[in-house]
């Protein structure tokens, strides 16, 4: 693919596609949170001298019309769209739309999806490149060279089709110093206001994600992270991640920020400090973050609730301690010891469990539930696990014959399973996390803690969208 050569006025247009718009049924999203990554992205096409603009139509539901709306009135020459798995046909979808508008437009895609299966999105009808892996210099080399009219065979970390050929170029480098990426375009986001997270996260006031690092080194079978950035876990320092959350407290008036990493607690000193420059500065917030079991101690959870860490979230996946092992590389005396250390520090702990290993059983399902009742947590999230491309797991499945469709659409946690289990049949699976839900939460202690933290019109609301998971 050859570019056409452009003025220097190159206008780009970012956007999020929005749920169920490849079915035809947009809805607007319960809980939302700020693209950061597209954010990101933005903030590097700016710097590189490009006229963009953001447009998170998955947040506000936009529906197809007012996308095409949208793209009328800006006349880019550039459209990204930023994908997960399950918003593929949402993306083909949009991909269209803006084709309809004017067939010259150049669409670029990215995101995990695409870093999985490159040469599958870039021989996508109505898709011109994929871009692979981190999109910040990536982006900015395809607009130099899209704007010169320059082909695009040297620029590296994308995938494009050429007379019926799918062209990947070599790979870009990871980015090793974060600190040198300047902070997301919040700017060009919605107001923070309009953005819905979950009520626990925080207290009264705006909200923000906020990422500490990159890659992660534990490389675990159902998570692509590793596969999507890397095995190393490049660091933000101390002092950067502050400085940001400062920017965000003054200029946009964000006072609970949500840390989106694996885990932002696996560098101990870094941590105490981004403890310290929180109290130095003064900075008014409450923030949450994942954490895994056999990364905290007394003396870091203490100085995170100082510093207004109110929710840890905890990956535990499951009670059986075979599987425990195998997967989380930890014992459940850890993970127990880890919870009551987080709450006799004063900190809510949440925790993940997830269904379907190629190893569960009824057993083992049994194993997980009871093991969620009896450590000390505050909350629970249950799903079933999603073999999403870019994951072992996925190449397991796929490799054994066992991938039930490829409708990514259905690729969704609390969808039906889309794989064929060993052991377990479909149903078994779909009802694990519904039971599962009902029996932690259903529980004299759990109703008492949690009508208490019932304190507002939409904490209700959002505990009645939450009830919706125990039944349906």
């Amino acid at each position: 693919m050859t570019s056409e050569k452009m003025n220097s006025n190159l206008r780009v247009l970012l956007l999020t596609p929005p749920k169920d718009l490849g079915i035809g049924d947009v809805k607007r999203p319960w809980v939302s949170t700020q693209p950061l990554g597209i954010a990101y992205v933005a903030a590097a096409v700016r710097d590189a001298g490009f006229e963009v603009k953001v447009i998170d139509a998955y947040s506000l539901g936009f529906s197809g019309e007012k996308i095409r709306t949208e793209i009328e009135a800006y006349q880019p020459h550039l459209v990204g769209i930023s994908t997960l798995t399950p918003q593929w046909p949402d993306t083909v979808k949009m991909a269209a739309i803006v084709k309809s508008v004017d067939e010259k437009i150049i669409n670029v895609v990215g995101g995990p999806h695409v870093t999985a299966l490159p040469e599958q999105a870039a021989a996508t009808e109505g898709i011109d490149v994929g871009v692979i892996g981190e999109g910040e210099a990536t982006m900015q080399a395809l607009c130099r060279a899209i704007a010169e009219g320059s082909a695009l065979d040297a620029v590296e970390g994308i995938a494009f089709s050429r007379v019926g050929e799918v062209i990947v170029t070599p790979s870009r480098p990871y980015i090793t110093d974060l600190d040198q990426l300047s902070f997301p375009a919040h700017d060009l986001l919605w107001e923070p206001k309009l953005y819905n997270p979950y009520p626990s996260w925080g207290k009264a006031g705006n909200f923000s994600c906020i990422i500490s690092g990159r890659g992660c080194p534990y490389n675990c079978s159902f998570c692509d992270v590793t596969s999507q950035q890397g095995k190393q876990y490049r660091l933000r320092s101390a002092k950067n991640i502050v400085d940001e959350m400062i920017w965000l407290n003054r200029e946009f008036g964000v006072s609970m920020f949500s840390f989106r990493d694996p885990s932002m607690v696996c560098n101990r000193r870094r941590l105490l400090e981004i403890c310290d420059l929180i109290g130095a500065n003064g900075l008014d917030i409450v923030w949450n973050c994942n954490a895994r079991a056999n990364e905290v101690d007394t003396e870091m959870l203490m100085a995170m609730k100082k510093a207004g860490c109110r929710v840890l979230q905890y990956g535990i996946e499951t009670g059986n301690p075979k599987m425990l092992k195998e997967i989380k590389k930890i014992t459940p005396e850890k993970v127990i010891a880890a919870v009551d250390a987080t709450r006799r520090a004063g900190i809510y702990s949440h925790g993940y469990f997830l269904f379907g290993f190629v190893d569960e059983t009824r057993e083992t399902i049994k194993d997980t539930i009871e093991f969620a009742r009896r450590l000390d947590l505050d909350s629970a999230g249950f799903a079933v696990m999603v073999p999403f491309p870019g994951t072992q797991e996925y190449e397991k499945y796929k490799r054994e014959g066992l991938l039930l469709t490829e409708d990514w659409h259905d690729y969704n946690i609390m969808g039906k399973p889309v794989y064929r289990h060993k052991h377990l049949t479909n149903e078994e699976l779909r009802k694990a996390p519904r039971r599962a839900y009902r029996r932690f939460y259903l529980r004299p202690r759990m109703i008492l803690r949690h009508l208490k933290r019932i304190t507002s019109r939409r904490v209700l609301v959002s505990y009645i969208k939450s009830a919706r998971l125990m039944f349906d």
